[in-house]
């Protein structure tokens, strides 16, 4: 992860030094999984470049390396991130590594949630890798599922909610048939996923039956799906 950081700041530095006069021009990085790393000690002296009111020339810091800068470098004077550099970050709000960012880097992002039916209509609904019997069923099969997973018995919540990516994993099984292609899914990648999610419940197995029936669509609602083993 490190190293994939030190990426990420070569490239701002070559970004900047052939376009940072091109203010207009908005280019955006993105990075998958930022929580995963600890962001304040990667960004070394960018964390402190990346803030908005310190973009651009008026926001130069003077870098552990300044000395081995040549003298014709745009950043001879100091190191700083263009106004027209956007950083997006991605991540997954259940993970426990969000608890670990500190309130600085919370400072310098804004931060916008992606509900699971947003992912759905981005991911899925306006994909051209779906046909439209596909879209369908894997609309019905992501809100019944995720209805059921809001159930209090569960002691779940929204966050835990299966989003469009899960789904989109249909994908490397669609040539078995639809069926197959959904029991696939569930099984390489919802089953072991909503079992850790329930780990810590007593009748942990119970539910996941429960969530299994609904999501095949053989109960609508989870309650539906109860039986006499819990």
């Amino acid at each position: 992860m490190a190293e994939f950081y030190s990426i990420l700041f070569d490239w701002i530095v070559e970004y900047a030094k052939h376009n940072y006069e091109k203010v207009y021009l908005p280019t955006v990085f993105i990075i998958d999984e930022i929580n995963r790393g600890e962001i304040s000690k990667i960004f070394g002296e960018l964390f402190y470049s990346i803030d908005p009111g310190y973009r651009g020339e008026k926001g130069r810091v003077q870098t552990l390396y300044q000395n081995m800068i040549d003298d014709n470098d745009v950043f001879k004077e100091g190191f700083f991130v263009p106004e027209n550099v956007y950083i997006i970050g991605t991540m997954n709000d259940i993970d426990r590594s969000v608890e670990s960012m500190d309130f600085a880097i919370r400072r310098r992002f804004a931060f916008a949630e992606v509900k699971a039916e947003d992912s759905y209509k981005n991911m899925i609904a306006e994909s051209n890798d779906f046909t439209d019997d596909e879209k369908k069923e894997i609309e019905q099969r992501m809100k019944a599922l995720n209805k059921a997973i809001l159930n209090s018995e569960l002691r779940l919540g929204e966050a835990y909610q299966i989003g469009a990516a899960y789904f989109r994993k249909y994908l490397y099984y669609k040539e078995n048939g639809m069926e197959q292609a959904f029991e696939m899914l569930w099984n390489y990648h919802l089953k072991g996923l909503l079992f850790e999610y329930l780990r810590g419940n007593h009748n942990a197995r119970t539910q996941l039956q429960k969530l299994k029936q609904v999501y095949d669509k053989k109960a609508g609602m989870y309650e539906e799906a109860d039986t006499d083993n819990g």
